[in-house]
């Protein structure tokens, strides 16, 4: 796995192949928030875990195949983290919202379209094909999302994801959220929400010096490593 981790010279050569930043270029100096889709905002069940009382969409996925003219679907049925569509609302009208998902662009585009069908709150929507592929093991591959992509500040830019190693280039930039499995109960998108309306009214210009200041999460992975080597050691 060590063997396979992109280097940093390997991550600049794939930003300069790939030219022009992912986003169009803004002008003012909101937040950019970018959030990741599967359970962060909503859970995606597989047929034989679905529960119809647990049920809030069923979407039609386009499946494209290797003939011409001619496509598939599959029906995707997902529960909605509780509070999705108020932080959605919310945010919209303070940050910069982008979904960035390790999932196909036809999945991400109908799964967005059901959480804002007017596309009025979500700014951008990025995918699989946007994402760093890494094979960790044997044909098990692992998306990175590389925030210098974007072509944002970083200064003014955030990553919510439940995966943190989806954000291993930009560790400073990423807040944790727990995975979302369908608990109705969940109230993490409610904390998500005071936290950044903290940040927003504490009016600091760096939010990675607030991250750091409350997360350190650097300093909690080079600590989880560190125990991870002692256990392979023993």
């Amino acid at each position: 796995m060590n063997d396979n981790w992109p280097s940093l010279r390997w991550r600049l050569k794939y930003c300069r192949a790939n030219g022009k930043p992912l986003l169009p270029k803004k002008t003012d100096d909101k937040l950019t928030v970018v959030l990741d889709l599967d359970e962060t905002l909503l859970h995606t069940y597989h047929d034989s875990d679905a529960k119809p009382s647990q049920l809030d969409y069923s979407v039609a996925v386009p499946v494209p195949l290797p003939i011409p003219d001619y496509d598939a679907q599959c029906v995707v049925h997902g529960s909605l983290r509780p509070g999705v569509t108020q932080f959605l609302e919310w945010a919209a009208s303070m940050f910069e919202l982008v979904v960035w998902t390790a999932g196909t662009k036809w999945y991400a585009e109908a799964i967005v379209n059901k959480l804002d069908p007017e596309r009025r709150l979500i700014s951008h929507v990025l995918s699989q094909k946007h994402c760093i592929e890494l094979e960790v093991i044997s044909g098990v591959a692992c998306y990175l999302k590389d925030l210098e992509l974007l072509g944002r500040d970083l200064r003014r830019t955030v990553i919510v994801d439940n995966t943190p190693h989806a954000a291993t280039f930009n560790l400073s930039n990423l807040i944790p959220i727990e995975s979302f499995f369908g608990c109705e109960e969940d109230q993490r998108l409610d904390r998500l929400k005071q936290f950044l309306a903290a940040q927003q009214a504490a009016g600091e210009k760096d939010i990675r010096l607030v991250l750091h200041r409350q997360l350190d999460l650097k300093r909690r992975l080079r600590h989880k490593v560190a125990e991870w080597v002692e256990e392979e050691e023993e």
